[in-house]
């Protein structure tokens, strides 16, 4: 789908690394308090801010939240839209490349322009070889949706794997640990809301 030189380049472009130090500064933390915030290392952190290291969306949340932003505040080049809705046009969504390994992945966000949001859509382009060892297990509060697009992905939840194909979808608990790797030339629309679903609890009533 892009180059290694496109893949570059929409890294520079979007410049994550020295966003994260700009709004790290401007909220007063040192290095290692943003480490602590995050359960990250600050030599992981370090290299996150020299853009030496492309970190997961779920990297990219968690130090997010500890900063006290939005994650899409990272892909937004133009100003937000305060309307009830956000259309995304064929192609115009915006880009962001992980790469550990053989193992690539390009999220493009299709909702950075929309205000107060509560859910983040994405395509997910598997563009290296599988290798599911590149890839960490994660859990967080929240929901996700995925729906395999193309190819062929794999999803480990908990001690379970899935193998997912074209048309194949599955919603699932985040809290749960799981992992997500495809073959190349995969794509899948991810759905992710990440914030604490409270479920409604009936009381029962106390008899007379």
């Amino acid at each position: 789908m892009t180059s290694q030189k496109d893949r570059k380049s929409l890294i520079e472009a979007l410049n994550i690394g020295g966003e994260i130090r700009k709004i790290r500064k401007e909220k007063g933390y040192t290095l290692k308090e943003l480490a602590q915030k995050t359960g990250f290392s600050t030599a992981l952190l370090s290299q996150i801010e020299n853009n030496v290291v492309s970190p997961p969306i779920s990297t990219l949340w968690t130090i997010a939240n500890a900063l006290e932003i939005r994650l899409a505040h990272f892909f937004q080049q133009t100003p937000i839209n305060r309307e009830d809705y956000f259309i995304v046009r064929r192609g115009k969504g915006r880009f962001m490349t992980r790469e550990e390994s053989q193992m690539v992945l390009t999220y493009e966000s299709l909702g950075y322009g929309k205000e107060d949001r509560v859910i983040e859509p994405f395509i997910v382009h598997f563009e290296g070889e599988e290798e599911r060892e590149a890839q960490d297990c994660m859990s967080h509060t929240g929901e996700e949706f995925l729906y395999v697009l193309s190819g062929k992905v794999y999803m480990e939840y908990g001690d379970q794997l899935f193998v997912l194909e074209p048309g194949d979808s599955v919603l699932f608990e985040s809290v749960v640990s799981h992992r997500i790797y495809g073959e190349k030339g995969s794509t899948a629309l991810a759905v992710v809301y990440r914030g604490r679903r409270e479920r409604s609890k009936e009381v029962p009533k106390e008899e007379d």
